[in-house]
């Protein structure tokens, strides 16, 4: 089946992405309900994860409707359907390659944030036992990593499909989520671990999702 190039390069990153993240994320696993604290609350827990899946359900329809194996899905990939292993033209190329670039961030924040995290990753929201202040690493740039880095691979996926529909349903239903998880998150983490943890909440102000060597940002 020929892809386009920008959507070689996304499958081939992704399945990078796939080997480099499979050891940590069995860890991540395998310390799941384990913690000494544990919320079941269903937004809290599995709604990011569920329309983290989704939206990569929907960005994958678009990257085939982008390459020309699905016609009529304008609504999805509203730039440019292209013909099947056409190469994207004007607009549709720059958008698809800004899209490559913030996918590829958006790996190294997520893979990094869960190293970053070590014994302390869990696949869900929870407390582990002897759970303590993390500030080094990417935790030394945001917050949260990894909540940060799905957020920019399904936004840098969507926009190297061209579709700005999944785009904007990355940031607008599915980042609102990851960042509800992530300030119930320093809820019980300021909790259990008192000042320290408060002190690094401050010292980063508080950026739970964008770095702070960007000027803006949550």
């Amino acid at each position: 089946m020929p892809l386009n190039l920008p959507t070689t390069i996304l499958v081939v990153l992704v399945l990078i992405g796939c080997v480099l993240s499979t050891p940590v994320l069995f860890k991540g696993f395998s310390r799941r309900g384990t913690g000494i604290k544990y919320e079941n609350n269903f937004l809290i827990q599995r709604a990011p994860q569920l329309m983290s899946g989704f939206t990569v359900f929907l960005i994958a329809i678009s990257g085939l409707t982008y390459n020309g194996y699905i016609p009529g899905m304008q609504a999805l990939v509203p730039f440019v359907v292209l013909q099947t292993g056409a190469e994207p033209q004007g607009l549709a190329l720059y958008v698809s390659w800004l899209g490559i670039l913030v996918f590829l961030s958006g790996m190294v924040f997520m893979i990094g944030g869960w190293i970053s995290l070590g014994e302390f990753f869990s696949t869900d929201a929870e407390i582990m036992e002897n759970h303590s202040v993390k500030d080094t690493g990417l935790l030394s740039f945001v917050m949260h990593p990894a909540y940060s880095g799905i957020i920019q691979c399904l936004i840098g996926a969507a926009l190297a499909c061209t579709s700005i529909f999944c785009a904007l349903f990355a940031v607008m239903i599915v980042a609102p989520l990851w960042l509800r998880r992530a300030k119930y998150e320093e809820t019980i983490l300021i909790e259990a671990l008192g000042e320290p943890y408060k002190e690094y909440g401050e010292n980063m102000g508080w950026r739970r999702l964008v770095p702070r060597f960007i000027p803006i940002g949550v």
